[in-house]
Formats: structure tokens, sequence, C-alpha cells
């Protein structure tokens, strides 16, 4: 009984929505208001400026602990003293700057930070996102978004969560890189099933005859249910497996690492894990391997004085708020094959 209730509590707490998830979610809720009209002034007529202005009103409302947490953490002022008013009056009219490049489609990512102040300002229920929380459709949207819909209709391009390697598959509920559990056709024989052959001309089966095909479907049935079960547990403790068992992760060198959010690494950062950034976010460390088709594709950063080049979008791991920029022609001819460029 005890292995059965840890395996149980395993599996609840491997389906707690991941922020990835969660920021699909609050980005539906946002868009819905958009499309109705109900959004907060400052959410309307999207500036720096007037963003700022909008979370100084909403700070005259009831302001929750969790709540005054998230604009303590956005505006990076810890001082439990004082209150979120004055801390987003002497808050930096700038740092409001990527959440509003990100609402207006100019950066397809941005920091978690100004995911959860978005979700402050537009009441979203399931606010903030926790490790083992489960946060469903219902709990962020009214009116019937579904979590995994990111299509057009849905008034949210999938770019805007950096699923360009592996789209999910039309019609599909799955996440990229999920395992692929396979279905299993069944056809269960059915008295109308005899009538509708009757009636085109081909000879009924026999009531025993029945009965056996009855058995043997049931039969059928039931093992397909274990089979789906066995694939659909499998594939969930190799896709933990594959993500670790951390619900964080840290960059290492030139990749992200999978990580225990309690666990300290000295000097490095570690933040909420992001199983689109985990499997394809990456430096290249061969700059000279590119070509001009990365164009659209590839992103650099200049730090230091010095090119640094990346297969994803957002932000730069290393380095807080400074985004990367898609590379271009010109990046190639002067950074990466100068001497192609010359002779040309």
């Amino acid at each position: 009984m005890r292995v059965q209730f840890r395996l149980f509590s395993s599996i609840l707490s491997f389906m707690a929505t991941v922020f990835i998830d969660y920021q699909r979610l609050v980005m539906q809720a946002y868009e819905q208001q958009k499309e109705n009209n109900t959004l907060p002034h400052g959410l309307m007529h999207l500036t720096p400026a007037k963003l700022k202005e909008e979370c100084m009103k909403k700070c005259t409302t009831d302001v929750s602990r969790k709540d005054e947490k998230v604009i303590r953490d956005f505006c990076g002022d810890l001082n439990d003293s004082k209150s979120c008013q004055v801390i987003l009056q002497r808050c930096d009219t700038d740092k409001f700057r990527p959440l509003v490049n990100y609402l207006k489609g100019k950066s397809v990512s941005t920091d978690e930070k100004n995911i959860e102040l978005l979700a402050w300002l537009i009441d979203f229920p399931g606010r903030p996102w926790e490790m083992r929380k489960t946060i469903t459709g219902d709990d962020g949207i009214k009116e019937g978004v579904v979590l995994n819909d990111t299509s057009a209709a849905a008034g949210i391009p999938a770019a805007r969560f950096g699923f360009l390697a592996m789209p999910p598959a039309t019609g599909s509920n799955t996440h990229p890189g999920d395992p692929v559990i396979p279905e299993i056709p069944i056809h269960l024989s059915s008295t109308d099933d005899a009538g509708d052959k009757e009636n085109e001309g081909i000879k009924t089966v026999e009531p025993s005859h029945q009965k056996q095909i009855g058995r043997k479907s049931t039969k059928i049935l039931a093992a397909a249910v274990m089979v789906s079960l066995v694939l659909g547990t499998g594939g969930m403790w190799w896709w933990r497996d594959k993500l670790g068992s951390g619900g964080c992760m840290y960059w290492h060198e030139d990749h992200y690492e999978p990580v225990a959010c309690d666990q300290k690494i000295p000097y490095t950062t570690v933040i909420a894990l992001d199983a689109e950034k985990l499997k394809h976010f990456r430096k290249i460390t061969r700059p000279d391997t590119i070509t001009y088709d990365a164009v659209g594709k590839v992103w650099y950063a200049k730090i230091k004085g010095k090119m640094e080049y990346y297969t994803w979008a957002g932000e730069h791991p290393e380095v807080s708020g400074y985004q990367l920029k898609k590379i271009t022609p010109y990046i190639i001819d002067v950074h990466i094959h100068p001497t192609v460029s010359t002779k040309q």
C-alpha cells in the first residue's frame, strides 16, 4: 500500500503545471481579455510608462502578500518595510520595457518575473506559479480556451513560446517531444452491426457466435486498456527521467542542466525549468560553421566586445536582462566570414 501511495504521489507531482504551461495560460487569459476589451488601460495602450502607471494604480487596491512578492521581485527591491506603491515609484521605467516588447510581439520570450507581473495585472486566478501546483485551463480562462491550443484561433502564435524545432501535430494534445503512444483501433460487434449487415444482404452471425465475438471484443478492449496504461506510464517516467528530477535548471557552459530547485550552485543562477530551453537552447562553440542559412534561426550577443551565438531566442543565459538578437547577413559578413565578404 505504501509503495502504491508513493507511486500515486509521484505521478501527481509529475502532473503539476510546469512554468511554460503556466505562462501559456496567463497569455491565453491576456489575449481573451484583449479580445473582449476588458484589459486595464495600461495594457490596452502599451508603453513602459503607462504600464508602470497601471501597476501603481492597481497597488491602491487590496494586494496579497504573494502579489507584493511579485512586485518586489520585479523591481528588485526586497525591503519588506516599503509599501508596493513606494517600490513601484522608485522602480526604473525601463524595467517594464521587456514585458511591453513581449506583449507587442517584438520578442519571442521574456523573464519569469514579467509573466508574474502580467498575471497580477489581469487578476489571473492561478497566480503565482509554484512547484508541485497544478493549474487547469478553467483556473485561468473563463471562456473555454484550452491549455494546449496555441493555434491562430486562440490568438497566440506558437512561435511566442519558441516551438520551432518540434511543433505539435495537428489535432493533437501532446507537447513537443512527448513520447508518442500509439492508438489501437478497436471495433466492438453489436446487434446493430448485425442488422446493418442483414440489410446489405450479408449473412448474419448466429447468437452463439455473437457471444463468442462479444467475449473476444471485451478481451481485446481490456488488453488495449492495459497496453495504453503501460505505454502511458512508461512514457511518463521516460519523460520525467529525461527532464531530471528537479523542477529548475541552470546554465552550464553551453547548455541548460536540470537541477532541484533547492540545490545551491555557487556563482550560478537557478531558474524555473523550461522544457523547450532545456532541449534546444545551446551556445554555438564553432561560429565558423554558421552559414547564411542561419539567418532567422540563430541569435547573437556582444558581451564585453566578444561575439556569442545561440540556437534559441530570449534572454542571455548568463547576463540578466540582456536580450539576444537575430543574426543578420551583415553580422555574418563582418564577424563570422569577413574574408568571404571581402573577396565578393
